[in-house]
C-alpha cells in the first residue's frame, strides 16, 4: 500500500492519527499527527515499505535515539507494517529559521547565540559518531519560549540524497558537512541569504569565482568578528590563520562573541529580531545626588554595545539593498550588551580617567670605574681639588694619619668638593685603599682562565674516550653482558611466514561477503594494491551494523607466530587479531570460534603488534573494528600484512 492510501484522519498503529501533511518529496511524506493514548502532537516522516529508502529510515531512526541533546526533538517511536516505514518525532511549537528570515535579517547577537545553540547540539551528535547530515534553516527551530530545537536529526538526511561533494570544498563526509552548514547558519541569520551545501529555500548569497561574498560584503553593519568566523568555516583556503573545522570549535568561538549564557538570549521568539539592551545607570549633574531618585533606585539608560560598528563600512557592498529589510537599521542607544570595562568596581557609574603621571627622570651615568685595579685610585678630573682633608687608616700599618689637602690621587672623599655633577665620586672611606700596589693585580682573572681551561680539556678528552670505548663496546659491557650475555647469544631472528591464501570475513553481512575479489591484494607484497571494505555511514564502528569485518589467513599448518604488521591505505583504523586453536583444519565461520591474541585502537598506517603467548595457529583473522573518514562515510582498506614467527 502507497502512503498515498494513507490521508489525514488515517490512525497508524492503533494510536497516531495524521493530522496535517506538511511537506511531500518523491514519495515521503511528512505529517503532523495526534498521539490519541497521550493527546499530544507529535511529527511522523513515512515512506512506503517498499521504498528503497525504508531500511535507511528505520537505521537514521536508530541512530538518532543514541544522541541524547535538549536541543533535539527526539525520537518517540519507529516501525514497518509491511505497507509503510515510519518514524515518530516530538512535536516543536515555533517558527523556523527560513521563515524568520522571511521577516528579516537577525539582530548580530541573537545570530550568533542561535548559531551557537546549534553548534552545540551538533557537537554533541558529532561526539558519539552521528551527523545531522541535512543541516540548513528549515531544520533550526526556534520556540515560542526562546528555545533552539533541531528537526529531523539523521532521519531527514535518509530520505534525501546523501551530499558527498561540492565544487568549493570538495568531497565532504557527514560531519565536515554538518560545519560547513554551521558557518552558513550564522552568514543567513546576518544577511538573509543561504551559503551552505544542504538544499535550502532562502536565496544563495552573490559570489565571486565560485565562492560567496563575505557577510561585511554583502550587508553593512555586520561585526569584524562575526564576519571572520564565517570566514574561517566557510573559505578554507583563506588567508585567515586560523580554520574552524568541528562544531565545538565553531560554538567555542560564539561563546566568546556572546559571553554569558543568558547574555543575549530571548525571552520569547518574538525578540529574536530585536537587539538586545541592558540598563545602566546614568550619570547625574548634581554632585550631591549619587544618580539615585526620590525613591532611592538609580535612574537608567541605554549605552552602546562597543562591538556593533556603524553600517559606514568600505567593506559593504550596495549587495545589502537587495536583502528584505524586515527591520530598521539598529540604533545604537538600543544595541547595548556590555558596558565599558572602565568602571568602579562599587558602582554603575563609569570612572573618570586617571590624572597622567609624568615619567620619572632618566638616571644618570655613574663615573667609569677601571675594570682592574691598579696602585693609585682614580678619582675624575679636578675631583681632588675640592675636597676636604679626611681621615683614614693605611691599611698596612694601622698608623692613623690626616689626609693632605693637595692633588694626589691616593686619598678618597667622602661625597666630593661641591656634591653635584662629574666632582662627585662613588667610593668612600669604607672602601680601604692599598697603600702601594705589589705588581701582583690582575692574577685573579688569569687563575680563573686556567682553571677554566683546564676543566674544558677534560671533559673534551672524556668525551673522546667514550665515543672510543663504544665503538668497541668496553664502555656498555657492564651494562649488555658484552660478547659473553648468554641471552644475546640465544636469541635467534624472527622468520616471515609465508600464507596460503587470504579470503575476506564478514559473518555478520547480508550477503556474508565484502570484495571478496580484492582479498589477494593483502598479500601480494604491492602496497598500492589493497582490500576495501564496502562504505558505512554516519559512525566508524561500522555502522553500528556489525561487530567487524576483516581478512582470514590460512598458513597452511599450524606455525607459531610471533608478530603480525598490517600496513593500511588510510588511518586511523581500530583492529583485533584472532588465531584459531591448534589442531583446526576447517575454515572458522565465526569469531567465537577463534581466540583473540592482540587489540589496536586507532592504529596508524603502519601497525606491528607482538602476540604473547604466541599461539600455534593455522588460521589468523585481521578483524577490523573502527573504520577511518571516507568519500560519504567511513572505509577501511588493508593493504599489506605480513606474520613473523
Amino acid at each position: 500500500m502507497t502512503t498515498g492510501s494513507h490521508g489525514a484522519g488515517t490512525l497508524l498503529a492503533g494510536r497516531y492519527r495524521f493530522e496535517d501533511l506538511l511537506t511531500e518529496h518523491a514519495g515521503a511524506h511528512f505529517w503532523r499527527a495526534t498521539d490519541t493514548v497521550l493527546a499530544r502532537s507529535v511529527a511522523i516522516h513515512a515512506v512506503p515499505s517498499d521504498d528503497p529508502r525504508a531500511r535507511s529510515l528505520m537505521e537514521a531512526a536508530r541512530l538518532s535515539a543514541t544522541v541524547n541533546d535538549s536541543h533535539l526533538l527526539r525520537v518517540l517511536d519507529a516501525d514497518d507494517d509491511g505497507e509503510l516505514a515510519w518514524v515518530v518525532n516530538e512535536w516543536g511549537e515555533g517558527l523556523s529559521l527560513d521563515l524568520m528570515l522571511q521577516r528579516g535579517v537577525l539582530a548580530p547577537e541573537r545570530a550568533a547565540w542561535l548559531t551557537r545553540e546549534v553548534a552545540e547540539a551538533v557537537a554533541a551528535g558529532h561526539r558519539q559518531g552521528v551527523a545531522h547530515g541535512r543541516l540548513n534553516p528549515e531544520a533550526v527551530l526556534v520556540t515560542h519560549a526562546g528555545g533552539v530545537k533541531l528537526i529531523g536529526y539523521v532521519v531527514d538526511a535518509s530520505l534525501h540524497p546523501p551530499v558527498t561533494g561540492d565544487p568549493l570544498y570538495g568531497a565532504l563526509d557527514e560531519r565536515r558537512a554538518d560545519v560547513v552548514n554551521l558557518g552558513a547558519l550564522l552568514f543567513a541569520s546576518l544577511t538573509g541569504r543561504w551559503p551552505g551545501v544542504a538544499p535550502s529555500t532562502v536565496p544563495a548569497p552573490p559570489g565571486e569565482s565560485h565562492r560567496p561574498l563575505r557577510p561585511r560584503q554583502v550587508r553593512a553593519g555586520v561585526p569584524r568578528v562575526l564576519d571572520a568566523i564565517c570566514d574561517q568555516v566557510l573559505q578554507p583556503e583563506g588567508s585567515h590563520h586560523v580554520h574552524l573545522t568541528t562544531a565545538h570549535e565553531v560554538a567555542a568561538a560564539l561563546a566568546d562573541f556572546t559571553g554569558g549564557v543568558g547574555a543575549v538570549e530571548p525571552v520569547a521568539l518574538a525578540a529574536m529580531h530585536a537587539e538586545p539592551t541592558v540598563a545602566v545607570p546614568a550619570p547625574t549633574d548634581d554632585p550631591t545626588d549619587n544618580g539615585r531618585d526620590d525613591t532611592g533606585d538609580e535612574p537608567t539608560r541605554a549605552v552602546p554595545d562597543p562591538r556593533q560598528e556603524p553600517p559606514e563600512d568600505p567593506e559593504a557592498t550596495q549587495l545589502s539593498e537587495a536583502v528584505p529589510h524586515g527591520r530598521p537599521g539598529p540604533a545604537m542607544e538600543h544595541t547595548a550588551l556590555h558596558r565599558e570595562p572602565l568602571e568602579s568596581p562599587d558602582s554603575l557609574r563609569p570612572m573618570q580617567a586617571p590624572d597622567v603621571v609624568p615619567p620619572p627622570p632618566p638616571f644618570e651615568d655613574s663615573p667609569e670605574r677601571p675594570l682592574f685595579s691598579t696602585t693609585e685610585r682614580r678619582v675624575p678630573a679636578g675631583a681632588a681639588a675640592h675636597h676636604e682633608p679626611t681621615e683614614r687608616w693605611d691599611t698596612p700599618t694601622g698608623s692613623h694619619r690626616a689626609a693632605s689637602h693637595t692633588g694626589s690621587h691616593q686619598t678618597a672623599t667622602h661625597g666630593g668638593g661641591s656634591g653635584s655633577g662629574p666632582e662627585s665620586w662613588l667610593f668612600t672611606d669604607s672602601d680601604p685603599a692599598p697603600a702601594q700596589g705589589n705588581g701582583h693585580e690582575g692574577r685573579g682573572w688569569l687563575r680563573t682562565a686556567v682553571v677554566v681551561g683546564v676543566v674544558l680539556v677534560t671533559l673534551v678528552a672524556m668525551a673522546v674516550a667514550f665515543t672510543l670505548g663504544r665503538q668497541d663496546g668496553s664502555v656498555l659491557s657492564g651494562i649488555t653482558g658484552g660478547d659473553d650475555d648468554p641471552t644475546q647469544a640465544s636469541q635467534t631472528p624472527s622468520q616471515r611466514l609465508e600464507v596460503a591464501s587470504v579470503e575476506d570475513f564478514d559473518p555478520e553481512g547480508d550477503p556474508s561477503d565484502e570484495n571478496p575479489e580484492e582479498a589477494p591484494a593483502a598479500i601480494d607484497g604491492d602496497p598500492a594494491t589493497a582490500w576495501t571494505t564496502v562504505t558505512y555511514r554516519n559512525r566508524p564502528d561500522l555502522g553500528g551494523l556489525k561487530a567487524g569485518v576483516g581478512l582470514m589467513l590460512d598458513l597452511g599448518e599450524d606455525r607459531e607466530v610471533g608478530s603480525v604488521t598490517v600496513r593500511f591505505a588510510s588511518s586511523p583504523t581500530s583492529f583485533e587479531v584472532y588465531a584459531a586453536p591448534r589442531g583446526v583444519t576447517a575454515f572458522p565461520t565465526a569469531v567465537s570460534e577463534m581466540d583473540r591474541v592482540a587489540t589496536r585502537d586507532a592504529a596508524p598506517a603502519r601497525a606491528a603488534v607482538e602476540l604473547d603467548p604466541r599461539p600455534s595457529t593455522r588460521y589468523l583473522l585481521v578483524w577490523l573494528t573502527e573504520l577511518p573518514p571516507a568519500d560519504g562515510g567511513y572505509q577501511g582498506a588493508i593493504a599489506e600484512i605480513a606474520v613473523r614467527s
